[in-house]
């Protein structure tokens, strides 16, 4: 019913041979509008999608932990006791 008045009113505002060029632009004008609202809504669910997508975790990992490096002994140093002949370096 509402589609009824507004095309009534239309016909009278702009005549019989300016209401189809009208009804052109309109048509052009929400399919724009269209276009550009799925463009956002796709731009918008692929930054949805990273963002709370999680890492895959692989079931096994192939490579082996990192190990910490062991530094290696180093000799204690003797007392000077314990050189031969009763020697020392001092």
């Amino acid at each position: 019913m509402e589609m009824m008045v507004i095309f009534v009113v239309a016909l009278l505002v702009l005549g019989p041979s300016k209401l189809p060029e009208a009804g052109r632009q309109v048509g052009k004008a929400l399919a724009e509008l269209r276009k550009w609202s799925s463009g956002v809504q796709a731009e918008l669910r692929d930054a949805i999608n990273v963002d709370d997508a999680p890492s895959p975790t692989p079931a096994h990992d192939p490579t082996p932990p990192m190990l910490t490096p062991v530094e290696p002994e180093r000799p204690t140093p003797r007392p000077p006791s314990s050189f031969p002949d009763q020697q020392s370096f001092t």
